[in-house]
């Protein structure tokens, strides 16, 4: 396995920890970046698979999901700061003791207050601009809107466990290749494999509610529903990028086999000189 990969996942929690202690503003403003770049990708993906929808085409979820992946592509590049990738970032750094416990709470408090903070102000951003005053070019975003607010609490939590192993996947596979292609190629193959299986994620969730919100919406979406989905959510996106691959991954990098402690290796040594001094 290779071990810059996890080098650089060090690296990147020990850098997000030093601006949050240093410039929580500027902190803010990346995990709010996040929020935009997937208010992107929504809009491109709800405004390509709408047709198909229409159309009653059974590729409305593979239309949907094509280009999703754009928005992890922005975030990496982009420097922006995802609540759903840091469980895993800071869940390895933490085990590796390059964080700590306390710091990896205080980042990921921050980085989903500014991921909710971008969601808000995108929707609103959104509904200003008058792009979906018509209904009838939002009819598929408030179809899956309304099922996403009205799942039972216990499928979406399984769902947003299995959506962000696969999102934390996505981040970390990509960490071991060479080449930005096969990087991104790899990155968009992952997330659209978890929007075309209707899995759950927090942060597109809040921008997904926001904007559905901010403009003429049915009356089955709700603020109230909205919670519903966010909290089993959240805490499935948790447990899929902390245990099923940060955890995994750590228990992964240990060696099979035990190294000698020092004193039995100190206590070699002296053998093999003392058999060599003999033989003199």
């Amino acid at each position: 396995m290779n071990k810059e990969a996890y080098e650089e996942i060090n690296q990147w929690a020990m850098k997000k920890t030093a601006i949050l202690k240093h410039n929580p503003l500027q902190y803010i403003v990346k995990a709010m970046l996040a929020s935009f770049f997937i208010g992107f990708a929504i809009m491109l993906s709800f405004k390509l698979a709408e047709p198909f929808y229409d159309a009653s085409s059974p590729a409305t979820g593979l239309m949907l999901g094509a280009f999703f992946g754009i928005a992890l592509v922005l975030i990496i590049y982009g420097s922006a700061e995802l609540f759903t990738g840091n469980t895993m970032y800071f869940t390895m750094s933490t085990m590796s003791g390059k964080t700590t416990w306390k710091d990896a709470l205080a980042v990921l408090s921050a980085c989903y207050s500014g991921n909710l903070l971008g969601a808000v102000f995108f929707g609103l951003f959104i509904g200003a601009a008058g792009i979906y005053n018509d209904p009838a070019t939002s009819q598929y975003l408030m179809d899956v809107v309304s099922h996403k607010m009205h799942y039972p609490a216990s499928e979406l939590f399984f769902k947003a466990i299995l959506c962000n192993w696969i999102v934390c996947l996505a981040v970390w596979i990509p960490m071991q290749m060479k080449g930005d292609m096969a990087k991104i190629v790899t990155m968009l193959l992952f997330v659209m494999t978890f929007v075309v299986a209707g899995f759950e994620h927090s942060v597109a969730n809040m921008v997904l509610f926001s904007l559905a919100l901010a403009v003429p919406h049915p009356e089955a979406i709700s603020v109230a529903s909205a919670v519903h989905n966010l909290i089993p959510v959240t805490v499935g996106n948790m447990i899929g990028g902390s245990v099923f691959v940060g955890m995994v991954y750590m228990y992964l990098a240990k060696p099979a086999v035990a190294s000698e402690p020092a004193e039995a290796k100190e206590r070699i040594s002296l053998k093999l000189l003392q058999m060599s001094k003999s033989r003199r």
